[in-house]
Formats: structure tokens, C-alpha cells, sequence
């Protein structure tokens, strides 16, 4: 056998064939960074750098490192062409406190290159969510994710596919499903998700896994809602808010590898 040829070559799963390489513009997986260590963070991209795009350093967690140490975060994500982003809920926390100014600077300063814009928790208009979207992709050169939906117990006003246009076309790349809106039970909820992506395209729509911090929301919910979003869209879907030890699961759910990889 040629060394450099895996032993397993060939037993590749029912949907690696469908799995592209990075840099990719679809299939792409985001995971979120609730303040891994660096040695964990070295251990989760030396294992599996290859099969995530994108990481969210969650709420407001980039302002509990030194700035050497989140440097050093970002730095080493990026190094495996991982592109780390702070949480929308800090730019929300900004804006809310009148500190609005120093965001977007202070992301390029520490060396990111995308944001999260959300309106989860700050009374703001779909006019702010577009100037803020504009201003960090045309003044500073960032690239966006821009998110819909609420948080757990909190309403939004706004219709969803309204919110999910105005994000599109101030110049944001990737559209974020809020989970709380994907464990919704209400059939208009999911009628408006289905409108999402049939004007956007579901190649620039991200769905948000649920976690623990969604009330009744279980291990077990989560694996059966990335089936389903496989299932329903296929292996190339984009998922984000995946947990670190969740990473290489999600990757052998996506090739047909994993546990009820049948009904994937």
C-alpha cells in the first residue's frame, strides 16, 4: 500500500462526493467559541481546521482577554483559514450604550475580518441594521453576517423575510437563521424561514443550531435538527453555532458517516 494512501480510502461516506473543499461558498460550518483555551483551540484546528469556515467568539467574550491573548485567538484561527467573528449581541451592546464608534474600529484594530449585525435585543429599525451593514462592509472593508429572527422570549416585530432582504441588500455575504426561530413550533414561523430561502437562495443562509441557553432545548434536539437541515437541504447546507466537540459529528452526519447517517 502507497504510505501516503489512508487505509480507509474508498469508505468515504454515501455523501462525500458532495462535501467541497475550502475555501468554499456553501456547505460551510461555524462554530462557536464559548472561551476555549489556546490549547484546545490549537487541539480543535489541528484535528479538524478543514471542516469549519467560520468561528463566533460568543456575546461579549472579546472583552474578557487581554488584547494579546484574543489576538492570539484570532491569529491562530485565521492561520488555519478559519475566519473568527465577534458575537452580534456586543455590537447590539454598543449601540445601546452609545459606544457605537469604537466597534468597528476596534475589530480591525484586533485583526477581524467579519461581523455579526443582529437586532436580537436592541430596540433598533431595519434602516440602522442597513446603514451599520453598509458602513462595515463599504468604510471598513469587513464582511457580514447578518441575522434574523429573536431570542428565546423575545419578540421581533419585523417579518422575517423584510429583515432577511434589508441584510441581503446593504451588502451582507451570509444571512443568519436565528435557532429560536427554527424550534419554533408555529406554522407561520416556518413558512417564513421557507420564504428566506426561497429569495435568498439557501447558499447564503446560515441556520443557527439551538443550544442550552433556548429553554427545554436537549442534546438529543440538536442532533435531530441537524439531521433534518441535512435532510431537507442536503449535505451542503450551511450550519452555525456548533459546539467544539460537536464539530466532527456534524462533519460524518454531512458524509453519511455518523450515527443515523441512514436517515440523514
Amino acid at each position: 500500500m502507497n504510505p501516503d494512501e489512508h487505509p480507509f480510502n474508498g469508505l468515504d461516506g454515501a455523501l462525500a462526493g458532495e462535501r467541497t473543499a475550502k475555501p468554499r461558498s456553501s456547505g460551510l460550518t461555524m462554530v462557536i467559541d464559548w472561551g476555549i483555551g489556546l490549547q484546545q483551540q490549537r487541539d480543535l484546528t489541528d484535528m479538524g481546521a478543514e471542516y469549519f469556515d467560520l468561528a463566533k467568539i460568543a456575546v461579549g467574550l472579546s472583552r474578557l482577554w487581554s488584547t494579546e491573548l484574543l489576538r492570539q485567538k484570532i491569529d491562530q484561527y485565521r492561520s488555519r483559514d478559519v475566519e473568527p467573528f465577534p458575537g452580534g449581541q456586543y455590537l447590539e451592546y454598543a449601540e445601546v450604550h452609545g459606544k457605537l464608534d469604537r466597534y468597528l474600529p476596534a475589530c480591525i484594530d484586533l485583526g477581524y475580518r467579519w461581523v455579526e449585525v443582529s437586532d436580537n435585543i436592541a430596540p433598533v429599525s431595519l434602516q440602522w441594521k442597513g446603514k451599520i451593514i453598509t458602513e462595515a462592509v463599504e468604510d471598513y472593508g469587513l464582511r457580514v453576517l447578518g441575522e434574523v429572527g429573536r431570542k428565546e422570549g423575545l419578540e421581533n416585530r419585523i417579518p422575517l423575510v423584510d429583515n432577511a432582504m434589508a441584510c441581503m441588500d446593504a451588502g451582507a455575504s451570509v444571512l443568519l437563521v436565528e435557532a429560536a426561530e427554527l424550534v419554533s413550533e408555529k406554522a407561520e414561523t416556518a413558512a417564513a424561514v421557507d420564504e428566506i430561502v426561497r429569495a435568498i437562495g439557501v447558499e447564503q443562509v446560515m441556520f443557527e443550531l439551538p443550544g442550552p441557553w433556548i429553554e427545554g432545548v436537549h442534546a438529543c434536539d440538536i442532533h435531530h435538527m441537524r439531521r433534518e437541515l441535512i435532510k431537507r437541504y442536503g449535505s451542503q447546507v450551511n450550519i452555525g453555532n456548533v459546539a467544539a466537540d460537536e464539530l466532527m459529528s456534524l462533519e460524518a452526519y454531512r458524509r453519511g458517516l455518523g450515527v443515523n447517517a441512514g436517515s440523514a
